[in-house]
């Protein structure tokens, strides 16, 4: 498969505090790769450093052949990398279908209405919720209509920052679940980052563990769902339940 982006070496901080000590990862087309970790290992810092809101220190960021960092957010953004940063952060006053257009901002209009056809295909939910206000929602609700948003853009990799963040296990398991839809049906290349190492790993073709700003184990996601320090690191100890 063709790989989209690509992190080498990667060293990134905030000030003298280096957080970032040399990742090195790959997202395939079509492919999921989910980064598992604990609070403070560096994995929303990870994604910040892509997107271009924070510079990196050294090594190399590549997005479709060409180098993204030092590239403005906004240019990274149109470039059809897009970031879900934890937290949902949906417009709160506007509706849904404004918080969806917002998202195709500056593509043209007849491309966008298309795109946000295909997106209450994809979350059906939103199609009851097109005229309410996005602050007025449920969680879940929220967290469809921010990945919504970004898809509104056409992008060709997605990352996605603590997607389960907060929401009930029955919303959380509809939202992995929309997550392979999008893989399949798409064909997007996922950056997937979260804390819930389970959910993460069972959909994911490729993974990585996250800790202290290093990647100290990779494989299949399956392969590392079973494997015994993963297990009992995040898993309760027991990878079957």
């Amino acid at each position: 498969m063709t790989e989209l982006l690509s992190i080498a070496d990667l060293k990134a901080g905030y000030g003298p505090v280096e957080v970032l000590h040399g990742i090195s990862i790959a997202i395939r087309k079509g492919e999921i790769f989910s980064i598992v970790g604990a609070n403070g290992a560096g994995k929303s810092t990870l994604l910040n450093t892509i997107s271009g809101f924070n510079p990196i220190r050294s090594g190399a960021i590549v997005f479709d052949g060409r180098p993204i960092a030092g590239t403005a957010p906004a240019m990274i953004a149109r470039a059809g990398l897009r970031h879900v940063p934890e937290g949902r952060r949906v417009f709160a006053e506007m509706t849904v279908e404004e918080n969806l257009s917002l998202g195709g901002y500056g593509q043209p209009h007849a491309e966008v209405a298309d795109r946000i056809d295909r997106i209450y295909e994809l979350f059906p939910r939103l199609v009851e919720r097109r005229t309410q206000a996005a602050g007025t929602m449920s969680g879940g609700e929220q967290q469809m209509l921010a990945i919504g948003r970004a898809l509104a853009a056409k992008p060709r990799v997605l990352m996605l920052d603590e997607p389960s963040m907060g929401l009930a296990p029955q919303v959380v398991a509809e939202i992995f679940r929309l997550i392979l839809r999008m893989r399949h049906e798409l064909g997007l290349g996922i950056l997937l980052v979260e804390q819930n190492a389970k959910a993460a790993l069972r959909i994911a073709d490729r993974a990585c563990v996250l800790s202290l700003g290093q990647i100290t184990l990779r494989g299949a996601g399956a392969d590392l769902l079973n494997d015994p320090s993963v297990v009992e690191a995040f898993l309760g100890g027991n990878a079957a339940t």
